[in-house]
């Protein structure tokens, strides 16, 4: 694992960065994404287009929750209301803030 930064951290998602490898690390619960920038771009964008037309589910346990498709199928990803505002929030400070870092320190 890569030495990081910190970007960006709301309720239970953090948002990292790597200045040696450019990675980007989500830290969400009991998940870590990997993502290269343009990775991470594209992700961000998926979830851009989410924003605002979120479909709620109410699960067995009775919470209501946003449900993240994966490009593979038999991965999943849930949010309650509450994770889903930190999620998004962190992914977008987490854009903007790695756009400031590598302005100011330059490979």
């Amino acid at each position: 694992m890569c030495q990081s930064i910190i970007l960006s951290a709301n309720g239970t998602t953090t948002v990292s960065y790597c200045q040696q490898c450019r990675n980007c690390y989500i830290w969400h619960q009991t998940f870590l994404l990997t993502f290269d920038p343009e990775q991470y771009l594209s992700f961000w964008e998926v979830i851009k287009e989410k924003m605002g037309v979120e479909e709620y589910f109410r699960f067995p346990d009775g919470v209501a929750r946003v449900v993240l498709n994966t490009p593979v199928r038999e991965i999943v990803f849930t949010f309650t209301h509450d994770e889903w505002i930190d999620f998004t929030k962190s992914m977008n400070e987490g854009f903007y803030m790695r756009q400031i870092h590598e302005m100011i320190h330059p490979n």
